[in-house]
């Protein structure tokens, strides 16, 4: 099994074309897109060996879903469900002052995925295991699933990994509440500043990811500012990389790429300054092109990891 192996959500994404209402649109742009699968995909254009575990609808639309992971070199291993639908996300895409949204439909089968339908050994044999708020608190199931998986990873060598960036997962006290097992079996915790709020209450990035590494016990924070531009803690120490200019086309992706980004290096054994500069620079290049799927070239990372500023605070 990979090295970075993500437990994870996705769903098929329709977007009408050239920012036209849901309730006009005649035709619709369809992508896969889901917190770890873009994940995996960043990490694994970045060179890492990743995986995505899942349970999909045994349809010509849950074979979509892991036919595109597969296409970016993921690996998959799916669970396929006899019964159930392919959750379904139908996404508006706007500037101020109307703003986007995005529309979520059906439940799909991962919801009642449980350990017994993960490959065997799976996470025995992975560097780190990733996961994410929204796929945790999806179901009471899945809920505890994450937990178990998380606690197992824990009691062995492998580091866990949780990010926590969309808007549903911290809305309501019970989600934060349902989290909070999951979050302590976490070494690594991958957070917007949105997310980070829902646990901490900081005047700076840099004193929210103290108050989350002091309060949680996690070995490394990486906390992403609402610009793109993001702080690690790891060790008492914490590095800031600013984004660079951005021609920016689509935000959809840009927080997952740069979460693979600072995971494909930090698996490669890189330090937490260095990977979270690959990291800001996949979000930064994810912003570049359309669709919530991180396509980016690692040539062009590594440039703009390079070009960029960074400064660092005890």
């Amino acid at each position: 099994m990979a090295d970075l192996l993500a437990l994870g959500v996705s769903v098929l994404e329709l977007t009408p074309p050239e920012h036209r209402r849901l309730e006009t649109a005649e035709r619709f742009a369809a992508g896969v897109a889901g917190p770890e699968s873009n994940t995996t995909i960043a990490a694994s254009r970045l060179g890492a060996d990743a995986a995505w575990v899942s349970k999909l609808p045994g349809n010509p639309l849950g074979r979509r879903v892991a036919g595109a992971l597969r296409r970016h070199g993921v690996e998959t291993a799916v669970s396929w469900a006899e019964t159930g639908r392919q959750g379904l996300a139908f996404t508006e895409r706007a500037g101020d002052p109307r703003g986007g949204m995005t529309l979520h439909d059906r439940n799909a089968p991962v919801a009642s995925m449980q350990p017994a339908d993960l490959p065997a050994t799976a996470t025995e044999r992975a560097s780190m295991v990733l996961t994410s708020g929204a796929t945790a608190t999806l179901s009471e199931t899945l809920t505890e699933t994450t937990r178990t998986v998380f606690e197992e990873c824990a009691a062995g060598e492998t580091t866990t990994v949780c990010s926590l960036s969309r808007p549903r997962v911290v809305e309501s006290g019970s989600v934060c509440e349902a989290l909070s097992p999951l979050l302590a079996a976490t070494d690594v915790l991958l957070t917007t500043e949105a997310g980070a709020a829902a646990f901490v209450d900081r005047a700076t990035p840099t004193e929210t990811a103290h108050a989350l590494a002091a309060g949680h016990g996690f070995e490394t924070v990486v906390l992403v500012r609402a610009d793109l531009g993001a702080v690690v803690w790891h060790d008492n120490r914490v590095d800031d990389h600013d984004v660079p200019a951005t021609d920016a086309v689509d935000d959809r992706g840009a927080f997952d790429a740069l979460c693979g980004g600072f995971l494909a290096r930090r698996i490669a054994g890189e330090s937490p300054d260095r990977a979270l500069a690959a990291g800001v620079a996949c979000g930064a290049l994810a912003r570049t092109v359309a669709g919530p799927v991180p396509t980016v070239d690692p040539a062009a990372v590594e440039r703009c990891a390079d070009s960029m500023d960074g400064s660092t605070v005890e």
